[in-house]
């Protein structure tokens, strides 16, 4: 995996949580991947615009806060959002599509697993 990524902090993990390092630590070892941090990360991390059902009470400031941070996103020239929080990956791909960004949002697992499935694949040859 050749990309560059950006990791997006969920609140729960995050500022709830005390977990940071963990997420960043699975993307660094993946063989190929670059990560750049978002201006806002870690404890200063903005919200996706998914959390505390905020989509189901306020979508208008959902969508608004979801397309803010996404924006801080494509600021770092990144082509993945990853982040561990299938709420989060929901609601930034979300933004993604209605900005028209050549992004894709991933979780963490999943970008894990392409690189085992790529390592896989080229142990194998093929």
């Amino acid at each position: 995996l050749e990309k560059v990524v950006t990791y997006h902090d969920p609140c729960d993990l995050g500022r709830k949580s005390g977990v940071y390092d963990a997420p960043r630590e699975a993307l660094r070892k993946i063989p190929g991947l670059e990560l750049r941090e978002m201006f806002f990360n870690r404890e200063n991390s903005k919200c996706c615009g998914g959390g505390g059902n905020l989509e189901m009470t306020n979508k208008a400031l959902s969508s608004a806060v979801a397309a803010s941070r996404v924006k801080q996103a494509s600021a770092t020239g990144a082509g993945i959002i990853a982040s561990s929080c299938q709420q989060c990956k929901r609601t930034l791909q979300g933004a993604v599509r209605v900005a028209r960004l050549k992004m894709r949002v991933m979780d963490v697992v999943e970008l894990v697993a392409a690189s085992i499935e790529a390592g896989s694949e080229e142990a194998l040859g093929t």
